[in-house]
């Protein structure tokens, strides 16, 4: 037995003192503690307890003798039984309990889940823990006003194997992606296993790909809504860092890519695991016990800017603590973080939070509560776009001791997230041959251009996911080398209801002539001066621009019938100059285009309605020369 053995033991009989005679006790009670103590000291722990039994028996209110016994269990790491002799402690004789061990008994309550003992415990203790206090109280009064959850669990052809966990889904809820191991010995492989959900039906789940699953674990993956950027984590057998290490597969058609390991920005020689991919697959939340963080374990974060993983920053507070904080999901909208702590107000172990992101700044996490999280260890959890289902693995032990964990999920009445998310599908296509095509299509928040989202259009398929938060303004840019760019406008209401939409993007070869107009331009009303939600659509176009430097191009301005002639004639005129001026200082050279006001001499639309004069009011983009064309 080692020192710090015999110093557990050594510490726990030093809790109280030996006034054993300080009231009447049974004299046979009072010799077999004694004789249990000596063989405690002896490591004769089986005779020991057989002696505390027996004066336990003799005088129940003897309380040393269940002290000694919650001694040798504790010492046994056998946590329940060592708590009810506790109990019993502190039922027959308060008055003998230290202060130091009011505190062990509180917190070991409050990790059984026994919060009102715990609550009990904590009073008679001078200066608490604040954590413990709180969470204590915050406990005692979440049972009071917990909802009934009804779990479904996944069907049997998804829960084939012993233990399955760690589900993540794309955006439109037809792939899984989670974890198996065949059994629950400590060398049982851990692979990742994929499903799809043809005619309302989950087909039974196989091994990704050859590419990802190796002999080695493969485990805690995360996954783009459009389901073509895959990070996982692996520990062993590939190129790494040091410790477990996170890698990236991409996507195309039906073939996943070799893997690549995500590089010394996100990766060190310390451990990286559990990630959480953003919606476009471009910002990672991710785990790690690196040194520069608050706490042991962390959330780091890392953003791609062209093919690169940026250098991972700490996450910080509110959000990090000084205890662990692991397993990170980042909803659909990109500003609800769910994670797990046991560092934060909650209901014992490792709990489920929720933090929102507001302007860049992350709230004060706020605890998911009572019966979503218990005394035991909840790890994570996935939520759908729209908020409305979780997604998780619940496990369970047999009498055998056998530990087995299902995928299941629970409806939400209320959502966890404020951003309820929804998303828009298709594919990116030639406009003449209808061939597929890969395409950057970039969507800009604009009401907070800082928030852009990325992907591409499968090159093989031409399909395309965007996802869309409520009560935001999109403007979507598509390009592709060769091809006349397009964009457009989502608007998503508070009240409207997010169900999915399809919208088939066609690009046309570039050829002179070809003209469109530029969706998301703005000026105020009777100003021809560029609103700043103009900015973002217009960077585009100077990429756009760089891109393909042969075009020679015309801006054009165009009014309603609104006001006079001379008027609409000179606004036009100064609107398609603002928009000239724009992309002459960003880099265009002014002999590739050139600036023109119609005023309202070309109506696409009729004048006598609100929403005909809006579309009247436009900037458009025509191709006066290409070469070869």
């Amino acid at each position: 037995m080692n020192q710090a053995f015999t110093g557990l033991i050594m510490l726990l009989l030093a809790f109280l003192p030996y006034n054993a005679f300080s009231q009447e006790y049974s004299k046979r009670a009072v010799k077999s503690t004694t004789k249990a103590e000596e063989a405690i000291r002896l490591r004769q722990f089986e005779e020991a307890k057989s002696l505390l039994r027996k004066a336990i028996e003799t005088d129940p209110t003897y309380w040393k003798a269940h002290l000694r016994m919650a001694t040798i269990f504790s010492v046994y790491q056998e946590q329940d039984s060592a708590l009810s002799y506790y109990n019993r402690l502190v039922e027959v004789a308060p008055e003998k309990v230290s202060e130091k061990l009011w505190v062990r008994i509180a917190g070991m309550n409050f990790k059984a889940g026994r919060y009102q003992q715990a609550l009990s415990a904590i009073k008679h203790v001078k200066s608490p823990d604040s954590l413990l206090v709180n969470s204590i109280s915050f406990a005692v009064n979440a049972i009071k006003f917990q909802e009934d959850i009804v779990l479904e669990q996944l069907p049997d052809a998804l829960n084939a194997f012993q233990l399955q966990y760690f589900p993540v889904l794309t955006v439109d809820e037809n792939t899984l992606l989670f974890t198996k191991r065949d059994s629950d010995r400590p060398y049982s492989d851990e692979d990742i296993v994929v499903s799809s959900r043809i005619g309302g039906q989950w087909i039974p789940p196989q091994s990704i790909s050859p590419n990802i699953n190796t002999e080695f674990n493969e485990g805690a993956c995360s996954i783009s809504a459009d389901g073509r950027t895959l990070i996982f984590t692996a520990c062993e057998g590939r190129k790494s860092y040091g410790s477990c290490d996170l890698y990236v597969s991409y996507k195309t058609g039906n073939y996943w890519s070799v893997p690549q390991n995500l590089g010394p920005g996100v990766n060190s020689r310390y451990w990286e695991s559990q990630p959480a991919l953003s919606a476009d697959g471009r910002t990672l939340y991710f785990a790690s016990n690196r040194p520069g963080g608050i706490g042991k374990r962390d959330i780091w974060t890392s953003r791609k800017v062209g093919d690169e993983w940026q250098e991972a920053q700490n996450l910080g507070k509110p959000v990090n603590t000084v205890y662990d904080e692991t397993t990170p999901f980042i909803h659909a909208n990109g500003r609800s973080l769910i994670f797990s702590s046991e560092g934060h107000v909650g209901m014992g172990g490792f709990d489920l939070l929720l933090s929102q992101k507001q302007s860049g700044i992350w709230s004060t996490p706020v605890n998911l509560g009572f019966p979503v999280n218990t005394h035991h260890d909840e790890i994570s959890m996935f939520l759908n776009a729209s908020g409305s289902m979780a997604y998780f693995a619940k496990e369970t032990i047999s009498k055998q001791g056998v530990k087995r964990s299902l995928l299941v999920r629970y409806p939400l009445v209320d959502t966890l997230v404020a951003d309820k998310s929804k998303y828009v599908t298709g594919k990116v296509m030639d406009a003449k041959t209808k061939a597929p095509i890969g395409a950057d299509l970039r969507m800009i928040n604009l009401m907070d251009s800082s928030d852009i989202y990325h992907v591409r259009s499968d090159s093989v398929n031409g399909k395309y996911f965007l996802v869309l938060t409520q009560g935001q303004t999109y403007g979507v840019f598509v390009k592709k080398k060769g091809y006349l760019f397009e964009d457009f406008r989502f608007e998503t209401s508070e009240g409207q209801a997010l169900t999915p939409d399809t919208l088939n993007i066609l690009l046309s070869p570039i050829a002179t002539g070809d003209q469109l107009t530029l969706e998301n331009i703005y000026f105020g009303v009777d100003d021809y001066r560029l609103d700043p939600r103009s900015r973002a659509e217009l960077l585009e176009i100077v990429a756009y621009l760089n891109e393909n430097p042969a075009i020679e191009f015309e801006i054009q301005g165009h009014t309603d019938n609104q006001g006079g002639e001379a008027y609409n004639q000179t606004l036009s005129t100064k609107r398609a100059h603002s928009v000239y001026q724009f992309l002459s200082e960003n880099g265009i050279d002014a002999k590739r285009m050139s600036y023109k006001g119609y005023g309202s001499t070309q109506p696409i639309a009729a004048n006598t309605t609100p929403e005909g004069r809006s579309k009247n009011r436009r900037i458009t983009f025509k191709v006066i020369f290409v070469p070869n064309h």
